[in-house]
């Protein structure tokens, strides 16, 4: 493609025509590509190396509810891909995304308007395809205009959370700004088939940040290519043959005078001149640091230097303090447990929840390699510290603090599975009893705990070290840079709630706790176009609608019926009102919602609010009181879909959930048809499974 090992002035100079070919991998390249993006947006890598991490247990619904909610990614469909270059490799990347729904952008100055239009690409500066794109994929070639394009100001101009997938060369980016915007969460992601220096040393300071995707500049690398690279330079030939001009020849005025036949050689004047000048490279990494010496890649430590902050050569760091000293804890909770497993074996609720029952739940600390039981079977309750008398069907594991924590109503249970604190594995069905027995479990552990007394930090139990093997797949997994904020997740479900039509321009709101203070929110401007929202644009209230910010937008109108909604459900951390359109159809109709699936099931009967002014403390007080404590989503009456959740991703899906259900219930009714729905048994526990992760 750029054959830089070929003196290509000397054989000017001798009128030997340099024939290559270009677009040979063009197809490998472009599939690569592709490859990059999706696994950066579904973050294929952490997610293939989750389930082979050491000390994983089959059947651990925990771990499962863990990855669920860890590596939820997103879809190719609907995202904005800004393409630096429309050569070979950029065309045959565009014609495998637009049939996919993703929208293409592409600055290249060699691609007029009419030729952008037939290839369904939107003509877009630099400045402009960097704020705007979701995934920016480089592949315009090395020039002096070219050479670190990609410097920090460009890297600032995009999206917070966009991705970088470079599969030409590593010149076009500055490697140290690439690294401060992957470490500062500014980007979410970095996809390189191509660095600086090749191969990269095992202690690249890229290769050291999770968030980055790395292949050895294998883009062009298929079985495929030498049959490509065959049938150009056999058309070339036979274009030389036949007197025709070839159509990649380097240096084309050598045509004029080619022969077949006869020596090759230039005059001494030439000779002696082309030797004065630069030999040939090895490959075009190397010419590069020929003509840019002094912008060649510093040294490995300096590097490291420069991305870190650390040179290579560093002291010993000072030794952390002490931990303190976990035996009171430790002792404290031995008491607590004894006293609670014995209230729970001698309480009249227990015996009671027994009845029929066949129920034996273990619990497992990790910190502290204690156990203890719960059994209810048959009427008989048993409860004790150390193994169970039979085998449990539910098994729970977690740590001290998480346990405590759980009993004490200051951590969720569900929401500590869905993050891997707590693992629990057998018969899910009956691992629901411990939900159903949580706010009496609760006043046990409680009453055991206030009489031997607060166990202090339980945290500070060192956690067991997990067992590790040889085989152990490596850690540099896809993970996000920074915490969580959630203004990103506000704006990402906004986003995503929009393109689906959940939301209209304008109309829908969404809001969810702030990482600081529960008793504040964060919640969608009014009147602002939703499909271009961003986290600057969110307006923080406290939970009596007063705005705590002051960025020039106002609150959604409705704030006071999110606030009315957190102030009754401290358990909820996101509310979503949508103006889904077949949900809406389905109140205005009184069409009842059924468990015609198991999704349905799970969110039970959805309670319909006559009209009320939008807006109004009226409306909320309602909508808060139709949701009650349990409730996940209220219809309100030519007015939209209320949903709330643990999260601003779990409240969307809800939504999502409502409202394919509301258009196959809506079809039925069309069709005249009664539909089919869950057995009453399934719905039972259906919904008492939603309840649990509701």
């Amino acid at each position: 493609g750029n054959p830089v090992n070929v003196d290509i002035a000397a054989c000017t100079a001798a009128g030997v025509p340099v024939i290559h070919t270009p677009g040979r991998n063009a197809d490998a390249v472009a599939d690569l590509t592709l490859a990059l993006m999706l696994m950066l947006l579904r973050r294929l890598p952490e997610a293939t190396g989750f389930l082979r991490q050491p000390g994983g247990e089959a059947g651990d619904m925990g771990r499962m509810g863990m990855a669920h909610e860890r590596f939820q990614g997103s879809e190719l469909w609907g995202k904005t891909v800004g393409l630096v270059g429309a050569g070979a490799v950029g065309r045959r990347v565009i014609r495998r995304l637009l049939p996919v729904g993703a929208r293409v952008l592409s600055p290249d100055p060699v691609l007029g308007a009419e030729e952008a239009a037939l290839l369904g690409v939107e003509k877009s500066a630099l400045n402009d395809l960097l704020a705007r794109s979701d995934i920016v994929s480089l592949h315009a070639p090395v020039t002096e205009s070219t050479r670190g394009m990609l410097d920090a100001a460009a890297l600032g101009r995009m999206k917070d959370g966009a991705f970088i997938v470079n599969t030409a060369r590593a010149a076009l980016v500055e490697d140290a700004a690439l690294a401060d915007a992957l470490r500062s969460g500014k980007l979410g992601g970095a996809a390189l088939d191509v660095f600086a220096v090749e191969p990269p040393g095992a202690d690249d300071p890229l290769l050291a940040l999770p968030n980055v995707i790395a292949t050895p500049h294998i883009a062009g690398n298929t079985h495929e290519v030498g049959a490509h690279q065959g049938a150009i330079v056999v058309d070339a030939l036979e274009q030389l043959l036949t007197g025709r001009t070839p159509r990649h020849a380097l240096n084309p005025e050598t045509l004029a005078r080619f022969r077949w036949t006869g020596d090759r050689a230039g005059s001494a004047e030439e000779l002696a001149t082309l030797a004065r000048g630069p030999a040939p490279a090895v490959t075009d990494l190397q010419l590069g640091a020929q003509q840019a010496p002094s912008e060649g890649r510093p040294s490995p430590g300096g590097l490291l230097s420069r991305l870190t902050g650390r040179s290579r050569r560093q002291t010993t760091p000072a030794p952390s303090p002490a931990a303190p000293s976990a035996g009171d804890a430790l002792g404290a909770l031995t008491e607590i447990l004894t006293r609670f497993t014995a209230a729970v074996a001698a309480d009249p609720k227990m015996m009671a929840f027994a009845q029929g029952k066949d129920v034996t739940m273990r619990f497992t600390l990790r910190d502290t390699a204690q156990d203890f039981y719960l059994s209810f079977v048959d009427g008989d309750v048993e409860a004790g510290t150390g193994e169970p008398p039979r085998s449990a069907n539910v098994h729970l594991k977690m740590n001290a603090a998480i346990l405590d924590g759980i009993f004490t109503g200051k951590v969720n249970g569900m929401r500590a599975a869905m993050t891997g604190k707590l693992s629990f594995s057998g018969d899910t069905n009956k691992a629901m009893a411990f939900q159903r027995l949580q706010g009496d479990l609760g006043r046990l552990y409680q009453a055991a705990r206030d009489a031997v007394g607060d166990p202090g930090d339980l945290t500070a139990i060192a956690e067991a070290p997990q067992p590790t093997t040889a085989s152990a797949a490596p850690s540099n997994h896809l993970i996000q840079s920074k915490e969580p904020n959630v203004r990103d997740d506000i704006v990402k479900v906004v986003s995503d709630l929009y393109t689906k039509g959940h939301i209209t321009p304008t109309g829908g709101n969404v809001s969810a706790r702030t990482d600081e203070d529960p008793n504040e929110i964060w919640i969608t401007p009014s009147a602002i176009f939703k499909g271009d929202l961003r986290p600057e644009m969110l307006v923080r209230v406290d939970l009596e609608g007063n705005v705590l910010s002051d960025n020039g937008y106002s609150a959604s109108i409705e704030r006071h019926m999110h606030c009315a909604i957190y102030r009754r459900r401290p358990d909820v951390d996101a509310v979503v009102h949508a103006h889904a359109p077949h949900a809406i159809l389905m109140a205005m109709t009184g069409t009842p919602f059924l468990p015609i699936s198991s999704e349905a099931a799970m969110l039970g009967d959805l309670p319909v609010v006559p009209f009320i002014g939008p807006g109004t403390p009226e409306l909320g007080e309602a909508v808060a009181e139709a949701l009650g404590q349990q409730g996940i989503a209220v219809l309100m009456q030519n007015h939209g879909l209320v949903v709330v959740g643990p999260s601003v991703r779990r409240a969307a899906d809800w939504t999502d959930v409502v409202e394919t259900t509301a258009y196959k219930l809506i079809t039925c009714r069309l069709m005249g048809v009664a539909p089919a729905t869950v057995p009453d048994d399934i719905v039972a526990e259906m919904r008492e499974l939603g309840k649990m992760v509701g």
